[in-house]
């Protein structure tokens, strides 16, 4: 699943046409996305309360196994690298 702190007729939009086939979630308050730290709160940031670009993955049994937040909001988290961490859930 993804999150976004865009309106939700705009995350469906985005995703409708970038093809996702996972659920796009819309965080407006932004309440999660500073829950789980992947808010930037550094007021003299020019990003200061968007979102950072953030990869976690959540067992079943809702524990945070993989979590990395990125600096750059262009970074990605190579495939294989969260192919991997998906495998130790096996």
């Amino acid at each position: 699943m993804g999150i976004s702190t865009d309106f939700l007729p705009a995350s469906q939009a985005w995703a409708e046409k970038m093809g996702l086939t996972f659920p796009l979630l819309s965080d407006v308050s932004r309440q999660t996305l500073e829950a789980y730290g992947f808010l930037e709160t550094d007021p003299k940031n020019r990003l200061y309360r968007y979102s950072r670009r953030a990869y976690v993955i959540i067992d079943k049994a809702g524990t945070v196994r993989y979590r990395k937040v990125l600096d750059k909001p262009g970074d990605l988290v190579p495939n294989d690298e969260l192919l991997a961490e998906l495998d130790k859930l096996k």
